[in-house]
């Protein structure tokens, strides 16, 4: 879990890189001022990038921007929307990719573990989906 000043911190080079469109990642380390908060920066950009990289790939919709994941994990407390006890390791959708697309309305943070035991539960993955 983070800090609210280290989440205001995330905010502000999250961003920077909308704007900016640039992922040049020697600024985003400049900006994001400790070691700690680039790597989330990081990580959480490449998680970003990679779902909206697959959303296109299936011809569906790819609106998430890095800001927006943020915020969605911030709102979640850095844990799994569905057993709130973990810290997420992965992002899901409620709707599968294909049908929901990468959207706000559409990820959510999960563990492994819940991801797991959703998917084996409905053999659709609905509601949920990585």
């Amino acid at each position: 879990m983070t800090t609210q000043e280290d989440m205001r911190l995330l905010l502000h080079v999250a961003e920077w890189t909308v704007q900016n469109h640039r992922h040049v990642m020697s600024a985003i380390r400049e900006l994001a001022g400790s070691e700690q908060n680039y790597l989330i920066i990081a990580r959480e950009l490449d998680r970003v990038n990679a779902h909206i990289a697959r959303a296109r790939s299936l011809h569906a919709e790819a609106t998430l921007t890095l800001v927006e994941w943020l915020v969605i994990v911030d709102a979640h407390q850095w844990k799994c929307a569905y057993c709130q006890e973990k810290p997420f390791e992965v992002m899901t959708h409620r709707i599968p990719l294909q049908k929901g697309g990468t959207t706000p309305s559409n990820c959510l943070p999960a563990c492994r573990g819940c991801c797991t035991r959703r998917k084996k539960k409905s053999p659709d993955r609905a509601p949920l989906s990585d």
